[in-house]
């Protein structure tokens, strides 16, 4: 059976965000550094460290409490995000929050970035 989005939860600590609406990727990629010998008949590479990306850009309905105090947030921070069948992905970050643009009859969003500044841990 397959796993769909509905549940899925942020927290900042141990306090869940509310109004959640989209999570980006999670888990990076190994960079790679050639290895390349002259007596390699092609490039060789081994894998380097993981990176993550510059940002992680979660996107939440507008709500004034919750947004200022994550616009309020200063220094690392520890996230997990919560999949509905219980597997976790912890990192720490420092984030920054803006009000996403919005045009007629629209609701209004915000975008919490976070720059991870530790490795992802899945449980």
């Amino acid at each position: 059976m397959a796993t769909i989005s509905k549940g899925i939860k942020l927290y900042k600590g141990d306090v869940e965000l509310t109004n959640l609406q989209e999570i980006p990727e999670l888990g990076g990629s190994a960079e790679a550094i050639e290895i390349t010998t002259l007596a390699d008949a092609a490039h060789v590479y081994t894998d380097g460290i993981l990176n993550y990306g510059d940002s992680l850009a979660f996107k939440f309905l507008y709500e004034k409490t919750q947004f200022t105090t994550l616009n309020e947030a200063t220094g690392s921070q520890e996230w997990k995000v919560e999949l509905p069948d219980g597997a976790t992905c912890e990192f720490s970050g420092t984030c920054s929050v803006k009000l996403d643009g919005v045009g007629v009859n629209a609701a209004l969003t915000y975008t919490l970035s976070v720059k991870p500044d530790s490795e992802m841990v899945w449980a």
